[in-house]
This record gives structure tokens, sequence and C-alpha cells, in this order.
């Protein structure tokens, strides 16, 4: 019991991002990479507004159609395990730097989701793997692309917390 107590303690730190130094939004697991290298964390960055997984629930229970959600993780992630009716922007290359590639998955998922590049006055929950750098990459470009920043919210502690909170609502 004292097992299993620890690693919801663990959980429950690392989905409120006070374990970000262990795991950063830009760490699938998946390689060595640790998240550095991106320019997430420079002092130019947009601040994030964030939502959190109960709130985004509800907007997607209400079927709440207000509401966009834009899983920016890799799309072999995305392919996955995504939340249902979201669509995929892989913003991997933004993350590391690279603005063109992720504008241009942007524009293209939002056109397609919106009407709109910059998702017009749908409100954009970024879904990212713990709520951290591939958000963070997403914001800034939305902020670029002249994206209504009151409209776009962070998912809070990400994939990893909505799956801990909603094992049932992941396709």
């Amino acid at each position: 019991m004292k097992k299993r107590s620890i690693v919801v303690t663990l959980a429950l730190l690392l989905a409120l991002g006070v374990g970000g130094f262990l795991v950063g939004c830009g760490d699938s697991g998946d390689s060595g990479n640790s998240g550095s290298g991106s320019d997430a964390g420079e002092s130019n960055d947009v601040a994030m507004s964030y939502i959190s997984v109960d709130d985004a629930k509800a907007a997607l229970d209400a079927n709440d159609d207000s509401y966009v959600f834009v899983d920016v993780r890799k799309a072999e992630d995305y392919a996955e395990a995504h939340i249902p009716t979201s669509v995929s922007a892989d913003m991997d290359a933004a993350k590391d730097g690279d603005k063109a590639s992720g504008e241009a998955a942007l524009t293209s998922t939002l056109t397609d989701a919106t009407g709109s590049s910059t998702g017009g006055d749908k409100k954009l929950v970024l879904i990212c793997y713990s709520g951290k750098a591939y958000a963070q990459a997403t914001t800034n470009i939305l902020s670029d692309m002249g994206a209504t920043m009151g409209n776009v919210y962070t998912l809070e502690g990400g994939m990893a917390a909505w799956t801990e909170a909603n094992p049932d609502d992941v396709e």
C-alpha cells in the first residue's frame, strides 16, 4: 500500500508540473531527449493560459462546439491514443525551433477544423505530453500568427493528466 501511495503521489506531482525538471513535454519516453534544445523557456515565450482536465472534460461532455481540442504531440503518438474529437497538429519540429513547419501544421489543421488558419473565435485547447514544451512552442507560434490569445489554453498536465483522470475517454 505504501508503494502505491508513493506512485500516486509522484504521478500527481508530475501531472501538476512540479516534476517538470524530470519530464518535460518534449520527452515522450522514446528517446534520450530531455526536451532541452528547444526554444521553450526563453524570455520571449508567450504566457500560457491553462484549462483544467475537469473543465476540458465538461466542455467535451457538453459537446460545446466553441472548443477545439488540438493535440500537438507527435503524429504517431496521436495515432496511438488521443482525446475524442481532437485534431492533430504535429509540433515536434516546431518544438525544436522550426517555426515554419509549426505554422504550416497549425494552419492546415486549424483551417480544416475551424475554417480559419488561427482558429477564428474558437477556444483552442492545446494537448501536449505534460503541458510544457510542445504547448509553449504552439502558443508562441499562434501568437506570431495573430491568434486571439485569450482563446488559447493548454490542458493542465497534458495527455498524461487526461489519461489518468479519464482512462475511458481516450481513443
